[in-house]
């Protein structure tokens, strides 16, 4: 029986291999038949995703979903798994198992797997402790910007943008506050793809993949020297994995004029000139006065009609871009056409971008950009034609009897005639090239090399014809300038990262070099022989002359050193630091190199096992804390040191003069800056909040300080004082629908900010243009004249001694009768104010007469307001349904003043060239 039973259990088991041998040979026949497989990709809701790459894993077979989500795929021999990846949402990774296989992806809500560059280092964007914005491509394309700023203006807390007006102007951008007083050293630092850059107008928007601005100095004190206001990083976009696809995009827009300016009309203007006029003059008329049928008295032009228009933008891009596993390639090509809403005025782009990363091995990357522009700005500075429109007196001529431009008149330029006839052009051509080699020498450390080329040629040409000059002139005028700029980028450093079990460690070290050099050339006011021809082979030889001022060679060079890391035990406890040296060229041997280090500390409480166990529907929580030191060298060259300055005559001798006083202790402006917040994420991050608290002293501050006319030159710069920046920043945002047909998502945000300069040289204030700067004020007191109201009669310009105004009283003729102060009857002196010669009379303004003398000169000059805002923010909503989608954005600045100083010239009544006109 024993023998008997062993060998049914063998025929038993032989027939059980058989059938799994049998089983598993029909799997994988079937398998092996399955060449193709094809299928559908949504989202959760079921709405088809367009675009997504399919890859076979592990090969460089792979195509993308077209635009219903559908997609089919060859398979090639190798892995038996394809690989679905969309931008916004979480990878997926499915065996084939069949011919035919619908894929839904969900969307990666908390992007916790996102990575930021910061300097030299790639950081997990969930373990920044830094002030971090960020705005991305879907939200820039929102708005279709013609320029980067544009798209995210009023969506980055803590960042004040304000455009400067007319097509192509740019922006102004201020990173949590004003800290310096040296020109043009307010702006940001641009990083484009590691590249620094001073400027980014003539990026094409839609090359923009995300845009971030680093706010506090723990982020920014790794840019040493360039990253004291803060700096703003871009990526471009790169070319993915599959096929290739080819994206067109068109946007047409118009720009109109919000608004009119009030202007006196030709009746106001009479009115005027006939109160202004004393008894004898109204007795005795004399020129238009007499003549009441003059063609002047009827002429009542609207200006701003005719001399503007509805500005049409058109704007084209084509977009290549694909790549296998190795080669990746985007490139994009952009034209834009922007007209000005004053006649003649536009603006022109042409752009190409181009990059291409290339991974050979494992080991290696090798990755490469260039972008060429030419930009094209025709027609006047928008702000002076307005000038001139309300400063123009109503019934001077526009046009003659003929048709023809009026000429000057009067003083007055023909705005009219000023911009049509008048060429005004600024052409530029850039180019920028960023090329980079790393090579992994381990899993956990690499070397990388980077070069970069930023080439800028920028040449202004206007030609005045002799109809938009003063009468005087013989010979129409023409001006030339070229500005070439170019400066190296090169850098070469070190990254090592590892985890150790729950630790986590990342560092680097490195150097910089980068050389900075200027040429320009200019030619002012060359005299042309006729209209006909304009360009300066048609100028009278006799009559050209370089302009000294444009006409000069600069450069400078820094060299860094850095270093730094960062630790964090299970995504829990975190922390970091940097240290960078630079040397700057523009201050002397003792003071060339600075040091700026930085540290931020962090704790994630939502990742403890407490609060993991709490059942809370917190699911990020992170606490931060952040110190940082930055600099500023961005002043003139050589301005540590005195200048000679060709082109002086002594006694008929040509030889040179001196032109600037040094400062050999000139020195490195510093910010310290400190920032405290807490980024929260509920509902899986559906509903979001950011806050931080900050300060940011600036000391040693640059500036240029005017000195006695005895000593021969107008300033010097020196380092004169400090000035502190402190605020907070709110950032609130949140999914608040989100279904299967429509979805709702929101943000807001706002800042506070307050400023003061808390220390200058001396305690001695200093005027800056129409601007004052005086100790324990902030940056920004516009210094003018205080309208305290407007004389009702003549007799209410009366004062006491002391400055304190009387009470006029009259009879029921309307006869005067006597003063008042306080009820009682006045009878001391009586003192009257003067104004531009003239005692002001009923009707005029009454302007603050500060040193009591009553006479205002600019001795009575004051603050009067200040143009920094108390608090700015931005409010939008972006709203989808199925394949509609809607989105707003409000901005808003408060606490700010305007000054309108134009309207303060024209209403001043001190000149009988200029009409007042009620404002609102």
């Amino acid at each position: 029986m024993k023998k008997k039973c062993n060998k049914r259990s063998r025929i038993a088991t032989f027939s059980v291999l058989a059938t799994m041998i049998m089983f598993m040979t029909a799997i994988t026949s079937a398998f092996a038949q399955v060449s193709t497989v094809s299928g559908t990709i949504t989202d959760v809701n079921g709405e088809p995703l367009p675009g997504v790459n399919v890859v076979q894993k592990g090969t460089n077979n792979g195509m993308s979903s077209d635009f219903d989500g559908n997609y089919s795929i060859n398979l090639v021999p190798g892995s038996r798994v394809l690989t679905f990846s969309y931008i916004g949402f979480n990878t997926k990774e499915v065996t084939i198992n069949s011919s035919n296989i619908n894929v839904s992806l969900e969307e990666d809500t908390e992007a916790l797997d996102e990575v930021v560059v910061i300097g030299y280092a790639t950081v997990s964007r969930e373990k920044v402790l830094g002030a971090l914005s960020t705005v991305k491509s879907e939200k820039i394309a929102e708005v279709t910007p013609s320029n980067a700023f544009e798209g995210v203006q009023g969506r980055l807390a803590g960042v004040q943008i304000a455009s400067n007006g007319g097509p192509g102007a740019g922006f102004d951008i201020r990173v949590r506050g004003t800290s310096t007083f040296s020109a043009g050293g307010t702006g940001p630092l641009y990083v484009v793809d590691g590249q620094q850059l001073d400027n980014i107008d003539n990026i094409d928007p839609n090359d923009i993949a995300s845009l971030e601005v680093l706010k506090d100095g723990a982020t920014t004190a790794i840019y040493g020297t360039r990253g004291a206001n803060g700096v703003v990083l871009i990526t471009t976009k790169s070319g993915k994995r599959g096929d290739v696809s080819i994206d067109v995009n068109v946007v047409s827009g118009i720009n109109t004029l919000n608004g009119a300016i009030p202007v006196a009309n030709t009746r106001q203007r009479l009115f005027y000139e006939d109160v202004r006029r004393n008894e004898t003059q109204r007795l005795n008329p004399t020129g238009l006065q007499r003549d009441s049928l003059s063609l002047r008295t009827r002429n009542s032009f609207d200006l701003q009609e005719l001399i503007t228009k509805a500005g049409i933008r058109n704007q084209v891009n084509v977009a290549v871009s694909g790549g296998g596993e190795k080669i990746k390639a985007y490139w994009n090509n952009g034209f834009l056409n922007e007209e000005g809403i004053v006649i003649n005025s536009s603006f022109k782009r042409i752009n190409s971008r181009f990059k291409l990363d290339f991974t050979p091995s494992s080991k290696l990357t090798l990755s490469t950009s260039f972008n060429a522009s030419f930009e094209e700005f025709s027609g006047l500075n928008e702000n002076q034609v307005f000038q001139q429109l309300v400063e123009r007196i109503a019934y001077y001529p526009v046009f003659e009897p003929d048709g023809s431009f009026t000429p000057e008149f009067g003083g007055r330029q023909n705005p009219i005639a000023e911009a049509s006839l008048r060429q005004l052009k600024l052409r530029t051509w850039r180019a920028q090239s960023f090329n980079s080699i790393q090579y992994k020498i381990t899993p956990s450390f690499s070397i990388k090399s980077t070069l970069g080329i930023n080439f800028r040629l920028r040449r202004n040409n206007d030609f005045q014809p002799l109809l938009v000059l003063n009468p005087r002139n013989t010979s129409p005028l023409g001006s030339l300038r070229d500005r070439i700029d170019y400066d190296i980028q090169q850098e070469n450093f070190v990254n090592y990262n590892k985890d150790f079990g729950k630790h986590s460690v990342s560092s680097f070290a490195g150097m910089q070099i980068l050389k900075r050099v200027e040429e320009n050339f200019g030619i002012s006011n060359a005299l042309f022989v006729s209209e006909d021809v304009q360009t300066f082979n048609n100028v009278d030889p006799n009559g050209i002359g370089i302009n000294g001022d444009q006409t000069f060679n600069t450069r400078s060079n820094l060299y860094s050193l850095f270093g730094g890391f960062n630790y964090d035990f299970d995504n829990r406890y975190l922390i970091s630091a940097t240290l960078r040296r630079d040397g700057s060229s523009r201050f002397g041997d003792n003071k060339e190199f600075g040091y700026f280090p930085s540290g931020s500390i962090g704790w994630r409480i939502s990742n403890e096992p407490f609060f993991k166990n709490s059942n809370s529907k917190i699911n990020n929580l992170l606490l931060r804390a952040s110190y940082g030191e930055t600099g500023n060298d961005r002043i003139g060259d050589y301005e540590f040191t005195s200048a000679f300055t060709p082109g002086a005559v002594y006694d008929g001798i040509s030889g040179v003069s001196p032109t600037r006083l040094g400062n050999p202790e000139l020195s490195w402006e510093s910010t310290v800056a400190t920032n405290f917040g807490f980024d929260l994420g509920m509902f899986k991050n559906r509903l979001t909040l950011n806050v931080d608290a900050w300060r940011k002293d600036t000391e040693d501050l640059l500036a240029n300080v005017p000195l006695p006319e005895e000593s021969g030159f107008s300033g010097i710069r020196q380092n004169v004082g400090a000035v502190r920046n402190q605020g907070i920043d709110i950032n609130i945002g949140g999914g608040i629908i989100q279904s299967k047909n429509f979805s709702w998502n929101s943000n807001f945000n706002i800042s506070f900010q307050e400023n003061e300069v808390t220390q200058l040289f001396g305690g001695t204030s200093f005027q800056s243009g129409d601007y004052l700067i005086e100790e324990g004020q902030p940056i920004g007191n516009i210094y003018g004249f205080k309208n305290l109201g407007v004389f009702q009669y003549d007799e209410s310009n009366a004062f006491t001694n002391d400055g304190v105004q009387l009470t006029p009283n009259f009879d029921n003729s309307g006869e005067f009768v006597n003063y008042t102060l306080n009820g009682s009857e006045f009878t001391g002196d009586v003192n009257q104010i003067r104004n531009d010669g003239r005692v002001a009379q009923g009707g005029d303004i009454i302007w603050d007469d500060v040193d009591g003398d009553f006479v205002i000169t600019n001795e009575d000059r004051q603050t009067i307001g200040n143009g920094l805002p108390k608090s700015f923010g931005g409010f939008s909503n972006d709203f989808k349904y199925k394949d509609i989608s809607l989105s707003f954005l409000f901005d808003f600045t408060l606490g700010n003043d305007t000054w309108r100083r134009w309207d303060e010239a024209r209403n001043d009544l001190n000149s009988g060239g200029e009409t007042p006109a009620l404002t609102v």
